[in-house]
């Protein structure tokens, strides 16, 4: 990344486009799937829903029934299924852009054709959270989305406290290439002792995943360690719900 990218990315996601102040009085945790690979729809959910929880799976329409980056992606049935059992399917744009280099009429086109496509596949469904595309965030880029959407989720890692930016919400990467469950549950104290809403993301879901995955163990160990925390753990759009209204 050049230096000039690097200050303007330093800028943006220190300057609160969307700042709400919580009324959380006690912790709570969200868990999130970003892209839907196959295995996040058929392994990670069912873990979820196997321990009473429901997640937020955020969609690119444009990859449902492909493969994206050596992944296979989940299919229309699966984001159905997904939607009965309770779960939140929020926009990860429809074709997964780096945001920061489209113009607004670019990310309207984008949003459009992805909202267009949850309407054919689910029904009347309107996403109300959103994650960007690379974690890649710009001001102008965070000013479009919050004006979409209740939430946008980023990748920067960290409890949301006191005033959160809803435009940019911190989160942690349950991923292979960097997990550490003793971190997590220090973050989950972190959160406990904040009143502070906690988001994990990851991808895909397998023995073997992707560097920006986990495996079934890491997502069970995440589970277990909120559990024993006693932190109530929530879709993003509920949690964001309880930060605005207590």
């Amino acid at each position: 990344m050049k230096l000039l990218d690097r200050v303007a990315l330093k800028i943006a996601r220190s300057v609160p486009v969307n700042p709400v102040k919580s009324r959380l009085t006690q912790a709570v945790a969200s868990i999130s799937f970003d892209d839907i690979p196959t295995s996040a729809a058929r392994v990670g959910a069912p873990m979820l829903e196997a321990a009473g929880l429901r997640g937020t799976f955020y969609v690119c329409g444009a990859h449902t029934g492909h493969t994206f980056e050596d992944r296979e992606q989940h299919v229309a049935e699966d984001l159905q299924r997904l939607h009965a059992a309770g779960h939140e399917v929020a926009c990860h744009s429809y074709a997964h852009p780096d945001v920061t280099r489209l113009d607004d009429a670019g990310r309207a086109a984008d949003t459009a054709a992805n909202a267009a496509f949850l309407r054919q596949t689910l029904g009347d469904v309107m996403p109300v959270s959103f994650a960007y595309p690379y974690g890649a965030v710009s001001i102008p880029a965070k000013a479009f989305y919050a004006r979409q959407f209740f939430t946008c989720r980023g990748v920067y890692a960290g409890v949301n406290a006191g005033v959160m930016d809803f435009s940019d919400l911190l989160a942690v990467g349950v991923e292979r290439r960097q997990f550490d469950i003793g971190r997590v549950r220090a973050l989950i104290a972190e959160a406990k002792a904040r009143a502070g809403w906690l988001v994990f993301f990851t991808h895909d879901v397998a023995a073997e995943p992707t560097p920006y995955g986990c495996t079934p163990a890491d997502l069970a160990a995440v589970i277990e360690a909120l559990a024993e925390a006693g932190v109530e753990t929530l879709p993003v759009k509920a949690a964001a719900a309880r930060v605005m209204f207590g």
